[in-house]
């Protein structure tokens, strides 16, 4: 009986939960819960941040999640993990209905059959990963699989939660564009003029601008691979391949953290 009730014990404590948060409303699912939905399948998923070593995810279509939350036609979906990654997520690449388009799971670990260690970490991917079937078809980037997600929250209209995020309204294509690609690849870790959620890197505005003490090759350096440049104590930032973010969009990418150094606000 001792022995049962540590057990007991142990698995009421394993239970984690997760949040959707839309404005007044507020959803919220146990493990246990989403584990015994009558939508949960086993995938196969290839390219997860296991790669090969583990491929067999139990998950639930993420738009089934999502059912009877409302969200604007401007609003994005803020994924927030327990290690301060912060991701925003277009809505339609997240519920796109096309069947040609990359699809988006939840991914729920069991406490009875925990999933593998993240290489070099101490911890699981779990107790909830956003994972993609097919995601080289949408070019989903390595930022758009947050793990250890603690909640889900609806921005209804990102240009007022963010607004010193964004470039000056005449500012040249290629910023505009570099913009975009902040967005998809730094913000989940990143804050700019004080505005975000991301608590796992810098400011990259606040109190110097990257552009303003690396040289432009350096810091191209810095992006394709941070180790090449420096390294740090609980280095989390992982390199992006021209895969990731082909030389015109990297280009981009430093054209918009150059323009930004030019419109510094801490609010």
């Amino acid at each position: 009986m001792a022995a049962f009730a540590l057990i007991s014990l142990h698995a009421l404590a394993a239970e984690a939960t997760l949040e959707i948060v839309a404005g007044p409303q507020r959803l919220t699912f146990t493990q246990s819960q989403l584990l015994s939905r009558r939508d949960i399948r086993t995938i196969s998923i290839a390219e997860s941040e296991y790669k090969r070593r583990f491929t067999r995810f139990k998950a639930i279509p993420i738009e089934n999640l999502f059912q009877g939350v409302a969200i604007p036609d401007l609003g994005v979906v803020q994924c927030n993990g327990t290690d301060g990654f912060s991701a925003n997520l277009e809505k339609t690449r997240l519920f796109s209905t096309d069947p040609h388009a990359s699809k988006a799971f939840l991914a729920i670990e069991d406490p009875k059959s925990p999933w593998p260690h993240l290489r070099g970490k101490s911890v699981s991917a779990g107790p909830f990963y956003l994972v993609w079937q097919n995601p080289q078809v949408s070019a989903i980037g390595s930022e758009e699989w947050p793990y250890q997600i603690a909640s889900f929250a609806i921005l209804s209209d990102p240009r007022s939660a963010f607004p010193n995020v964004y470039p000056a309204a005449d500012a040249a294509p290629n910023v505009q564009n570099g913009f975009k690609s902040f967005l998809k690849n730094c913000f989940a870790c990143h804050r700019m003029n004080g505005n975000g959620a991301a608590a796992i890197g810098p400011d990259l505005n606040i109190p110097m601008n990257p552009t303003e003490y690396f040289e432009p090759k350096a810091l191209a350096s810095l992006i394709r691979d941070p180790a090449s440049v420096r390294t740090w104590p609980r280095r989390a930032m992982r390199g992006f391949s021209e895969a990731a973010i082909p030389d015109a969009e990297l280009s981009n990418l430093i054209a918009y953290l150059k323009h930004m150094s030019t419109r510094k606000d801490n609010p």
